[in-house]
């Protein structure tokens, strides 16, 4: 079966691709370019490129060219499903990340997959493969039939896994006369598990029978296995966890406790909070916990393993943290200056700038500069500038990890100086500046590139917040509400109140500036999050428009003027003002990010007024918004 074609123009026509794609040199291929099929390297290999000069997609000649095997028919699905090797022709058939439909875990390759149902129907390999029919101990007096879902009362009690979390949707082997259902997993159970997890074999107790799982404290009715020197019932799954993690929201490993040791000093509860979750931790069952000094972080197994959070690295015995976190990108400190008690670095270098940068105290400031690193201003703060340049760096910002964990991405990240703007994946605003990124090839958003701006780097997974002051909010992955600072409906991704009150923030809202200056108010402008005005009488002292009382806002108490949030900052607040793009289809090369108010050219792509914060060129008056910058012009 052949996924692609070439064209006559000697172009690639490549399914997984919407455009056509050109054969590229190995002397034009950098190291950071990797296939869309195999996620490996291009460079030093025969490779495709995407003919569009925005696109960046590469791709392996030898993969772009291979060919599928025949499709086939599966009993439990109305179309025929093909098996695909790796990622090739995969990609095209769903962007999504789905389970396999059979065994509701993560797909990895080789596995079969229906082309005409978008990928949504996919199956690992050995699953695709399982017999109809079986005999099991379970049930000695009939045969178990394999069955797409399971639709009995044990569906709507618990799942298949027994951890009360979902409804089980994945494959069953069932008799329906003795109401039995078993996984696929617990059908191909062995008899006992040795595992180094634990010093001693677990054995399966072959029988239906309810308990708590002492490895993760979540119940179960389905078969378990039992450690009988130590006196333990556990879920299959758990015999295989490990003993130590590392997750990127936490500095240091999390080891596996069967139980927690209850001090004079604790309260009558047999529980803590699960810091991931803030819902008790029972003590009597098992959790993760730090054991380094002065660190009372814990969490739930389940919360601790999700795959959110973990991405799925063990810590052996004896393995440290890596130094990693301490390095940041000061690469060398030229002089020194004594305040107080403190050493500070007085004159710098740093990786991301080619001349030296000297320390700035705070009351030395006179401007408000900008900060290179996180494109907000410089005031009442130490910070580097150099002397030969207008680059100027918070203190803080200069002395930025060169790696970093952080509670909304699974995977480590790096610290990178953007050359061009980037969209930051937690709060979707554009910046310029430093940012953090993610290099894990096995991140589902590795293509896409998972990106962090330095304000969204530096949220912990719970905080203080003055728009909720009363009790801390955490970061909840699965959120499914609305946001209390803007109109946003049905976010996922949210702070929201520990105490579980009805109060979540997206992380767009939650590094809005606490303050802002705005240009026809001699006070800086304040953000605000209620206003208890009469609701027809809320407007904009800006754009003279409606405001919705329900929705944060900028208000100067001094002169009484209240701002929407984007006309107080504007669309794009942390594109740097002055910095310029290259615009190859302009007969001046180059349009300058400028910030207008009076004068208000029509845009040359939509021909909509242009104020604010526009793409301009200082040699004539072409103008455009930033969003229409990739258009084509309109010429009339």
């Amino acid at each position: 079966m052949k996924l692609w074609k070439e064209l006559l123009d000697g172009t690639l026509q490549y399914i997984d691709h919407e455009h056509p794609l050109v054969f590229v040199q190995d002397s034009q291929i950098t190291a950071s370019q990797y296939c869309g099929c195999c996620k490996e390297s291009t460079k030093g290999t025969r490779s495709y490129c995407c003919g569009l000069r925005d696109c960046e997609f590469f791709i392996h000649e030898s993969c772009a060219k291979q060919e599928l095997p025949p499709p086939i028919d599966y009993a439990f699905h109305d179309h025929p499903i093909v098996l695909f090797a790796n990622g090739f022709g995969f990609m095209n058939l769903t962007g999504a990340d789905p389970p396999c439909s059979a065994c509701k875990k993560p797909l990895s390759f080789p596995i079969y997959s229906c082309g005409t149902c978008g990928g949504d129907f996919s199956l690992h390999k050995e699953c695709g493969e399982q017999p109809l029919q079986i005999n099991h101990p379970y049930d000695r007096l009939h045969p178990l039939s394999l069955s797409p879902n399971s639709i009995s009362h044990h569906q709507e009690e618990c799942s298949c896994y027994s951890c009360k979390i979902v409804k089980w949707e994945g494959f069953v082997y069932r008799c329906s006369p003795c109401n039995i259902e078993l996984s696929l997993e617990d059908v191909w159970a062995p008899p006992t598990i040795s595992d180094t997890s634990h010093e001693h074999p677990w054995t399966l107790v072959p029988c239906p029978m309810s308990f708590t799982c002492d490895f993760c404290g979540l119940e179960g009715n389905r078969t378990p296995y039992i450690c009988t020197t130590c006196n333990l019932v556990v879920h299959l799954r758990c015999t295989k966890m490990p003993r130590a993690i590392r997750i990127a929201r936490h500095r240091h490993p999390i080891s596996h406790l069967y139980s927690l040791q209850q001090s004079d000093d604790d309260d009558v509860r047999l529980y803590k909070e699960c810091r991931i979750c803030y819902e008790k931790v029972m003590a009597r069952y098992g959790s993760y916990f730090c054991s380094a000094s002065n660190c009372n972080y814990i969490a739930h197994v389940h919360c601790a393993t999700d795959r959110k959070i973990w991405d799925g690295t063990v810590v052996l015995e004896g393995d440290e943290m890596s130094n990693e976190f301490d390095l940041n990108m000061i690469t060398h400190v030229l002089s020194e200056v004594k305040v107080g008690e403190d050493v500070m670095a007085m004159e710098i270098k740093h990786a991301f700038h080619h001349h030296n940068l000297m320390l700035s105290f705070k009351d030395q400031i006179v401007d408000d500069n900008i900060c290179n690193g996180c494109i907000r201003p410089i005031s009442s703060t130490h910070s580097y500038n150099c002397k030969k340049c207008t680059f100027s760096l918070h203190k803080s910002c200069a002395e930025l990890p060169r790696v970093i964990g952080n509670p909304i991405h699974p995977h480590l990240l790096k610290l990178q100086k953007s050359e061009e703007s980037f969209s930051c994946s937690a709060c979707d605003r554009f910046h310029d500046g430093f940012m953090y990124f993610c290099d894990h090839k096995d991140c589902p958003q590795f293509l896409d590139c998972f990106t962090l701006d330095i304000q969204c780097s530096l949220l912990p997974d719970s905080l203080k917040h003055p728009s909720h002051e009363q009790h801390r909010l955490f970061l909840s992955h699965d959120y499914r509400g609305d946001c209390r600072g803007c109109p946003k409906k049905g976010i996922t991704t949210a702070y929201r109140c520990t105490k579980r009150c009805d109060f979540a923030v997206d992380v767009r809202c939650l590094t809005l500036p606490q303050t802002v200056e705005y240009k026809y108010d001699k006070h800086p402008l304040t953000l605000a999050y209620y206003d208890n005005s009469d609701s027809n009488q809320i407007y904009c002292d800006f754009c003279e428009k409606k405001r919705d009382s329900s929705n944060w806002f900028y208000y100067c108490a001094h002169c009484d003027n209240s701002l929407h949030q984007v006309c107080a900052l504007g669309r794009h607040p942390f594109i740097q003002i002055g910095s310029t793009r290259d615009a190859f289809w302009h007969e001046h090369r180059d349009l300058t990010f400028v910030d207008k108010i009076w004068d208000c050219p029509p845009c040359n792509s939509c021909r909509k007024i242009c104020y604010r914060q526009v793409l301009k060129c200082e040699e004539c008056n072409y103008t455009k918004h930033w969003d229409c910058r990739e258009e084509n012009d309109l010429l009339f």
